[in-house]
């Protein structure tokens, strides 16, 4: 019966990264097209200015900003994705180790959280 609790939460555990990894993929799909919506909008304005010869320099870094901030959203989610691995795999070579930090750290913030509604 005990061998079979630390499976039990391993695969828990394993259920929740799985659940992390499609929220965050979800959340990146769902950013996506609102910022290439926004780029392309973006694109479409200056070089209707460019055509008329009257670029600003405020929409370049407005475009620039969309296009860092996509960057940014991308190396995110690959770093996420990255930890995500990492976690997994140390949690199936030690899954025993895992559960006690779980367990350990979930004791440290309830004890933390009674002793401050305690006050």
């Amino acid at each position: 019966m005990q061998d079979k609790l630390p499976d039990k939460e391993v695969a828990a555990l394993k259920a929740d990264v799985a659940r992390l990894r499609e929220e965050l993929a979800a959340l990146a799909a769902g950013l996506k097209p609102s910022a290439d919506e926004r780029s392309a909008g973006v694109k479409d304005e200056g070089a209707n200015e460019a055509a008329h010869g009257n670029g600003h320099d405020k929409e370049e870094e407005s475009y620039g900003a969309w296009e860092d901030l996509l960057r940014k959203l991308n190396s995110s989610k690959a770093q996420g994705e990255k930890v995500v691995r990492g976690l997994s795999s140390e949690i199936e070579r030690h899954p025993l180790v895992s559960v006690m930090a779980a367990f350990g750290l979930g004791y440290i913030i309830a004890k933390l959280w009674y002793e401050e509604n305690k006050q």
